[in-house]
């Protein structure tokens, strides 16, 4: 297998920056794939790349499909273990905190079918969150560390060894709730999650953890990791 790159710690930036700084997206049509409602797409498009964003959660697929036609932004309802494009098509593949929530045993079909699309000259880029304060507070309700794990573990495994080059940022940004309410509400919204519902998220050590970690401002730093892998092996 091939040796990961050491990871290089960019500080306080944001995903697009990082991309950006790395990756040509003028004129390239690139998958957002797990695309939820096109937050993450919509700066892919004021940077030039032609979008299509996939997700396979019928609720939010129903609303992206009734929202006004946006120029170079499509919508497919699928997953990413089947790709809505040709053989060699694709300039880039994104997964903006979207691949944990792929089932595992779906990784190897993901990763074949990201091959098959990519250009000879294409990249895959992986966002994933890293563990912090407001994970330790989301874990009391909703603990996807076990999903993260084998995200990576399906990286290393499936993607790193079929690229030519890889590189590994760490960043981070920062998220700030008005209160414990406008948290909870947040993530009472979402239409793809069945493993909890609001009275989980309204337990009291929810609350407490809430206020004790993210005293006095309700402000929490959000690491995250982009690993970005260029030019698929043939």
């Amino acid at each position: 297998m091939k040796p990961i790159l050491p990871c290089t710690d960019l500080g306080c930036t944001t995903s697009i920056e990082v991309i950006t700084d790395c990756l040509s997206l003028g004129n390239k049509r690139v998958i957002d794939a797990g695309c939820g409602s096109m937050a993450f797409a919509r700066p892919l498009l004021e940077h030039g790349a032609h979008v299509l964003g996939i997700d396979p959660d019928p609720i939010q697929a129903a609303l992206n499909r009734a929202a006004p036609p946006t120029p170079h932004l499509e919508f497919v309802e699928t997953g990413a273990e089947n790709l809505p494009a040709d053989d060699r098509s694709i300039d880039g593949i994104f997964f903006s905190y979207s691949l944990h929530h792929i089932s595992a045993p779906l990784y190897p079909a993901v990763f074949s079918e990201a091959f098959r699309v990519l250009r000879p000259d294409g990249f895959l880029c992986v966002i994933e969150p890293m563990a912090c304060p407001l994970n330790d507070v989301m874990k009391l309700f909703h603990d996807e560390d076990r999903e993260r794990q084998e995200a990576q573990q399906a990286l290393r495994e499936f993607a790193v060894p079929a690229f030519k080059t890889v590189q590994i940022f760490t960043y981070h940004s920062f998220t700030q709730y008005a209160s414990f309410e406008k948290f909870a509400e947040h993530f009472s919204d979402r239409s793809f999650n069945d493993l909890y519902d609001a009275d989980d998220l309204q337990r009291p050590e929810v609350r407490l953890a809430f206020e004790r970690l993210g005293q006095p401002d309700y402000r929490f730093q959000s690491p995250k990791q982009a690993m970005i892998l260029q030019q698929p092996v043939r």
